[in-house]
């Protein structure tokens, strides 16, 4: 497990695929909390005016999970590695084991303005 605190200026975090290109920019946070265009996931966090959001990752299930299942999606990860980060690239982690595809689960402690995110990740077919 890997876990950080960070102001997320612009209210939302990247998942994808190291070597992905792909444009999340489509995405419109007013009606839907989540995006994926190819092997790149988008979605809500606080922002940073707000205060901090505190994020955990996970390759097996947390002790305690959070309240609200925000997504649960098959992504495509052909380089093996993952990236998490924000926009701006203030937070920007990577995470290897991932050849294939992977299983991101995000679960969050509010629908609307999560001030907490736990991301599971998962190996395709384990």
């Amino acid at each position: 497990m890997v876990a950080f605190l960070a102001k997320i200026e612009h209210g939302c975090l990247i998942l994808q695929d190291a070597g992905s290109d792909d444009d999340v920019s489509d995405w419109d946070p007013a009606s839907s909390s989540w995006y994926r265009e190819g092997s790149s996931l988008i979605f809500g966090v606080q922002a940073s005016v707000d205060g901090p959001v505190e994020c955990e990752v996970w390759k097996s299930a947390p002790p305690v999970v959070l309240p609200v299942n925000l997504f649960e999606v098959s992504l495509p990860c052909p380089s093996g590695w993952l990236v998490l980060h924000d926009p701006n690239e203030y937070t920007r982690m990577q995470f290897t084991g991932f050849r294939g595809s992977v299983i991101c689960s995000v679960m969050v402690d509010d629908l609307q303005f999560p001030s907490k995110v736990q991301i599971l990740l998962t190996g395709e077919g384990k």
